[in-house]
This record gives C-alpha cells, structure tokens and sequence, in this order.
C-alpha cells in the first residue's frame, strides 16, 4: 500500500514495487471514490482507491481495500505536503494541516495497517532532507513535521521490531518532479541547496523508488529505525 500514490515520487515506487513483484494499492486523495479497486490505466496490478490520510475512516477504508488484494506486506507513507514559512510569519490552518498529513497521517495508516501485517512485513516513511538543513527558513516548519516523522520511524521501529516488521525512513533532496509552486521556489531559488549538490542535479523520482524497493526488501533484512539519505551529498555539506 502507497499513499501519496498518484504524486510523481509516488507513482515512480508504484512502478518499482509492481517490478518486485508486488500487488499495489495506490492510495491517494486525487483518486475518484468512484475508481476505488480499479486498476490504472496501462499497469498492471496496481489498483486505485480514494485515501484521505488525515480521516481514519477513509485510512481504515483504504487499509480494508489493501488486504483483500493479498497479504499487507508493505506501506510506503508518501503523502505529503509543502507549505512555505518563516519563522516571522504564522499560519494555523497551513502549519495544522502539514503536521496532520505529514505526520499524524502516516501514523493513523501505520496504526491501522499493523494489525493486519505478520513478521517479515515492513514500512518507509517519506522523509526530507529539510529537516538536516538550517539555512532553509521557508522549510522551517515543513523540516519540522519530516523531524518529526523520523522520531516517529525510530520509535515504531523500536516498538515493532520484536514482532518482525522493520520501519524506515528515506530522506530524498531535490527530486525532478512536478512542484508546488512552494517547492519550485524552494528548488530554483539562488539559496538553493540544489546549488551546492555535488552531483549537480536534481535526484529522480524512480532513484528514490529504488532505495524504497530496497529498504522494503529482504536485502535490507538487518536495517531497522533508520532514514536513507539520498539527496546527491547535499546535506553534508
């Protein structure tokens, strides 16, 4: 299960997870109640259901769809949002709804979706490497939420470890992907941590689908309350 699914970055894990072997529930809040369990245009085994993160309901709803598909062996909390803000401004409506899409959405499909998952099951919270910047005041409270979502990955990874499900996180930079007009001024502004990428470019969403694909996998099988960072080295610099 994906949500955030019909983004760009979501689409990519969509197409790589389907790749392994995986059957998809891409769960997004752009889907068409209408559409719930039809499968996308042009794939295979990658179903479609409405999934608003901030209602349980609709998250239960979801999570439901999901495992009359097949064993719930895998989430991939991609959903997400980016609201600009400085710390002289203040917004309660923008700052609320980040956190409850950004944080407490992917804990309310966390929640629900364990008591359905076995040992050997595993979760990637979507991270962002806006968290590990300080000179990006206009991520300030964005950073904040993904800060909070990776204390969120070490603690459920510590609680769900003993019952064989790893939780991790990846924290991706700069991804090529279509932005919010937030995110583009973010990405092509002369402060830009783009500029100063070592590899000089943009990451692309199927490079993080990889590192999701990966950490899913039993190739990640000791890797366990931990964030991936693939963000071409701009965070260490």
């Amino acid at each position: 299960m994906v949500t955030g699914g019909q983004g760009g970055i979501g689409k990519a894990i969509n197409r790589r997870l389907l790749d392994a072997g995986y059957i998809v529930l891409s769960g997004d809040i752009s889907v068409d109640p209408a559409r719930n369990g039809t499968r996308e245009a042009g794939e295979a085994e990658i179903y479609l259901h409405h999934l608003d993160v901030t209602s349980l309901e609709s998250v239960q709803e979801a999570v439901e769809s999901a495992t009359r598909l097949g064993p719930l062996t895998a989430i991939v909390n991609c959903a997400g949002i980016l609201m600009a803000s400085e710390a002289g401004s203040w917004d309660d409506e923008h700052t609320k709804r980040m956190f409850d899409i950004n944080v407490f959405g992917a804990a309310r499909v966390t929640a629900s979706a364990i008591k359905h998952m076995k040992a050997g099951g595993a979760i990637v919270n979507v991270s962002s490497i806006s968290c590990r910047l300080n000179d990006q005041g206009d991520l300030a409270l964005y950073g904040a939420t993904k800060a909070a979502l990776e204390s969120l990955t070490r603690n459920n990874a510590h609680q769900l470890g003993p019952r064989g499900i790893r939780v991790n996180a990846i924290a991706p930079g700069i991804i090529d992907v279509a932005m919010s007009d937030d995110m583009r001024k973010v990405a092509t502004s002369e402060k830009s941590p783009l500029q100063r990428c070592p590899l000089g470019r943009m990451g692309t969403a199927e490079e993080i689908a990889e590192c999701v694909e990966f950490l899913l996998s039993n190739r990640a099988s000791y890797v366990n309350g931990t964030t991936l960072i693939a963000d071409g080295g701009i965070s260490g610099y």
